[in-house]
């Protein structure tokens, strides 16, 4: 336990939705400037596919820097290895039937 971030992975049409607007999502559902992360697991964080998506991570946080006024903890790392979680983990919301706001 600890060596890992707990984490979802979106996939995504572009057609449909771009990748600044799912960043737009994330980072309003998210506390990335309250506090610097206490452990490993529970860090905000966004892994990129490519530099196009490196670039727009970056330009988000430093949007959101200006806007705020505040230091961003986010941390933006190359996609690497993704593991799922246990069974008992996937779907949770729609297993569960709790209200959940993320992405609408």
């Amino acid at each position: 336990m600890g060596d890992h971030t707990e984490c979802i992975q979106i996939q995504y049409d572009p057609s449909q939705i771009s990748y600044e607007k799912i960043l737009d999502m994330v980072f309003d559902e998210h506390s990335s400037y309250l506090h610097k992360p206490y452990s490993v697991q529970y860090r905000s964080g966004v892994w990129y596919q490519d530099e196009d998506q490196k670039h727009a991570v970056e330009k988000k946080i430093e949007q959101l820097k200006r806007d705020n006024q505040r230091a961003i903890h986010t941390h933006v790392a190359p996609l690497g290895d993704f593991y799922l979680a246990e069974d008992y983990h996937q779907k949770y919301i729609e297993k569960n039937r709790r209200p959940f706001s993320f992405f609408g």
